[in-house]
Parts: structure tokens; C-alpha cells; sequence
């Protein structure tokens, strides 16, 4: 697998002799965004998922039922 800095130099390297710095700025540019792209964001679920279904009595409708949810904060 190609690391960051060597598809860096690879699209660098395959710049005309006559590109300046700006031209450098653009490829570093896309090549940071395309990484961005490839790497999702893992979901609250997925930050969670150790703590999901941990309360072992809870009642099965907290989130939906209102009755459980008078008198909250007050």
C-alpha cells in the first residue's frame, strides 16, 4: 500500500519542469482531499456500540413511552 508522502512525490514528480509552487499546492491539495473521501467518519453507533443494550432492566420503551420522560429536568 502507497503511503501519503510517496503518492506526494509520484504526482509531483510527474509535473512538467515548468510548474511552480502553486501547481505543487493544487496535487497536495487533491491528494489530501481523495484520503478525506476514503476515510469515513465513524458513526455514533460505532462510537458506542460497547454501551448499547448495557442496562440489562431497563424498560424496552424508554425512548418512545412519555410516561417516562414527566417530570424530567424539572
Amino acid at each position: 500500500m502507497e503511503t501519503f508522502k510517496q503518492k506526494a512525490i509520484t504526482a509531483i514528480s510527474q509535473l512538467p519542469d515548468t510548474a511552480d509552487i502553486d501547481d505543487i499546492v493544487v496535487i497536495l491539495y487533491q491528494l489530501k482531499t481523495e484520503k478525506q473521501a476514503q476515510t469515513e467518519s465513524p458513526s455514533c453507533l460505532d462510537l458506542m456500540k460497547d454501551y448499547v443494550g448495557c442496562i440489562k432492566d431497563a424498560p424496552k420503551d424508554l425512548s418512545t413511552n412519555k410516561t417516562y420522560f414527566e417530570d424530567f429536568g424539572s
